[in-house]
Formats: structure tokens, C-alpha cells, sequence
């Protein structure tokens, strides 16, 4: 287990970093164009598209940052309702069935790169189109990898007979 834990880690780590540079890249970048355009009556040609790809690969990297801090989109309503004795055994099922999902998710995603592959386009500066979506799989096997991860967590904890739920708990 602690092995995964320091990947998991470790994965939030060059998560957040890249993260960052993303950010960076596209602020500077489209205060760059608008420079450009308000000013000079041009722009970077590839600019705008760069610029939509990069949203992308921030979003999947502030997902997997949101999994691993337990910030990510859920419904709480069905907690409330479970005996605080059954929670952990019911966050075990709900992290679980998201992970699977996620799995889901990256196959689907898997199969969509490699009709981009296969299909040859190129986006921008030559490019292939690929390059520019492959944090899609990417993103849901880390993203299903750290739900998975939570979900041996709370088992672990149901092992060592610890049935108490923190209201916040970060591996």
C-alpha cells in the first residue's frame, strides 16, 4: 500500500506542476495575442487553437488534483441518509464504482486517440492532431488509479477497525 500511496502522491505532485506551466503558458500566451491584435493588428496563426487545447490539458490535471483532495463533483445527499457505521463501506462502493467509470472512460478515450492516429491530421505547426489529445486517456487512468486508491484507503481503515469518519481526510 505504500507504494501505491507514493505514486499516488507522486502523481499529484507532477500533477500540480504541470498544472502551473499550463497556466503560465496560457496566460502569458493570451495576453500575448491580445497584445498582438490590439496593437499590432496581428496574432500567432496557431494561437487560439493552442490555447483551447491547453484548457483541456488543465482541466484533466485540476481533476486529477480535485480526486486526490476528495474535491471532485459528488452527490453527498446519499451519505447523509446511511448510518455513520455503513459510510466508509459506502464510500468504498461510491469510489469504486467511479474508478470503474473512469477505466470506462479511458478505453473509450484510448480508442479516439488511435482513430487520430490512424487518421494522420495534423493540428498546428505540423503537429499531429494526438499529441494534443492524449492527456484524455491520460488523465481518466490517473484519475480512475486514485479513486481506486481512496477506495483501498477506506478499506484499510475498516481493517485496522477504525469505522469513524474524519469530515476531511487526504492520503
Amino acid at each position: 500500500m505504500s507504494l501505491l500511496l507514493f505514486v499516488d502522491r507522486w502523481l499529484e505532485k507532477v500533477s500540480g506542476w504541470l498544472l502551473i506551466l499550463f497556466l503560465g503558458i496560457m496566460i502569458v500566451m493570451s495576453f500575448g495575442q491580445v497584445v498582438l491584435r490590439n496593437f499590432f493588428d496581428s496574432s500567432i496563426e496557431w494561437g487560439d487553437v493552442f490555447l483551447r487545447h491547453l484548457v483541456l490539458w488543465v482541466g484533466y490535471f485540476g481533476a486529477v488534483i480535485a480526486t486526490g483532495e476528495r474535491r471532485h463533483l459528488k452527490i453527498e445527499f446519499l451519505t447523509k441518509l446511511v448510518p455513520a457505521k455503513v459510510r466508509k463501506i459506502f464510500f468504498i462502493l461510491t469510489n469504486l464504482f467511479a474508478a470503474i467509470i473512469c477505466y470506462f472512460l479511458m478505453q473509450a478515450s484510448i480508442t479516439f486517440v488511435q482513430l487520430e492516429i490512424e487518421s494522420e491530421s495534423m493540428l498546428i505547426l505540423d503537429l499531429p492532431s494526438w499529441y494534443f489529445i492524449i492527456v484524455i486517456p491520460i488523465g481518466y487512468a490517473i484519475i480512475s488509479f486514485r479513486f481506486a486508491i481512496h477506495s483501498l484507503g477506506w478499506i484499510s481503515e475498516i481493517m485496522k477497525g477504525n469505522w469513524e469518519i474524519e469530515e476531511v481526510q487526504h492520503l
